[in-house]
């Protein structure tokens, strides 16, 4: 079967989709984002988390450990079936009350479905002091 380009409009849609279901803590509609067999890399130099099932799991973690999130996006590139974009958020961690932001870089392609086949993610993470404030988000 032969792709569909994928065309900057449906990045868009795709990125404001995963950004709510961050804002909203919902690991399912995260999920549902994702194909069945997907390969998520949080970091390039760890083991994928492979299929729908673990990135709920990631994401359902998360949801119980962070609130209070913020999150922008800018697409970067849209060529073929891949999607770039750098990812930006800020949220606090429930635990030790630590605010954090979060600056990314997303490398997102998408299988004939539109939905997320391969995901990898690049990031630095910083705590939000009143030093920081400035220029987060």
């Amino acid at each position: 079967m032969k792709h569909e380009p994928l065309t900057h409009e449906t990045f868009d849609r795709w990125m404001t989709a995963y950004g709510r279901a961050s804002a909203e803590n919902d690991p399912q509609a995260s999920a549902n984002l994702f194909a069945q067999n997907a390969r998520y890399y949080e970091n390039p130099f760890d083991e994928p988390m492979v299929g729908r099932d673990a990135i709920f799991e990631y994401w359902n973690k998360g949801a119980q450990n962070l609130k209070d999130k913020e999150s922008a996006y800018e697409i970067l590139a849209v060529k073929d079936t891949l999607g770039v974009a750098r990812w930006q958020s800020k949220f606090i961690v429930i635990e030790s009350g630590k605010h954090l932001a979060l600056d990314c870089l997303f490398v997102v392609e998408f299988d004939e479905a539109g939905l997320c086949q391969t995901f990898r993610e690049w990031w630095h993470l910083i705590e939000i002091t009143l030093e920081s404030v400035t220029d987060i988000l």
